[in-house]
């Protein structure tokens, strides 16, 4: 979710690898395994390490999640589509409640750089939920497709692609997202 977020992102050293600090936030005092990094952890967690590198390549690859203006929810370029477009379980539908434990959102990349410059579609879905539920996805413009990024409910090393190698999203209407997890979408020309 850190790397679909507006701003920049923040990452401490061996969040990479799963480092850990046993939730001590303030370590600049320990000279001991607590603060050291323990280069092991890059052969122990590659699957974390890669997963990293692509959602890393995925944001130095789409400018539309690098935008200094402010998302405003409406069409500025005429696409047909507001910058953000916020979804719940349903396409279009968010659950603004207390209760909800799903948000989706998608960005349209034609107003990368207040439409001076054109990225891909980008479509998010969060399911805090303990069980999976499957999402609606929101439907493209007819020259182009869905295809998957991430899918943080998969095995490790199945869990994201090399970005521009997305696979083709099999079902373009709707998607099972697992429990306490996150789907990314984006979209690509047919072929």
């Amino acid at each position: 979710m850190l790397m679909v977020s507006q701003g920049v992102p923040m990452l401490l050293m061996g969040d990479e690898v799963g480092r850990s600090k046993q939730g001590n936030n303030n370590t600049y005092c320990h000279d001991n395994e607590l603060n050291w990094l323990d280069w092991h952890l890059l052969k122990e967690n590659a699957n974390l390490f890669q997963f990293t590198q692509h959602c890393i390549a995925f944001r130095k690859s789409h400018p539309v999640l690098r935008n200094s203006q402010h998302f405003q929810h409406r069409d500025r370029v005429g696409s047909g589509y507001a910058d953000i477009t916020w979804h719940g379980t349903q396409a279009w539908d968010a659950d603004w409640s207390n209760h909800s434990r799903t948000l989706a959102f998608m960005l349209c990349g034609k107003h990368t750089q207040k439409g001076s410059f054109e990225d891909d579609y980008i479509y998010v879905a969060i399911n805090m939920y303990w069980e999976s539920l499957q999402f609606t996805i929101p439907s493209l413009p007819s020259h182009m497709e869905w295809h998957i990024f991430v899918n943080t409910g998969c095995t490790p090393s199945k869990d994201s692609w090399e970005p521009g190698k997305e696979p083709k999203l099999a079902n373009q209407k709707d998607i099972l997202v697992g429990e306490r997890s996150v789907v990314i979408l984006v979209s690509r020309h047919l072929k």
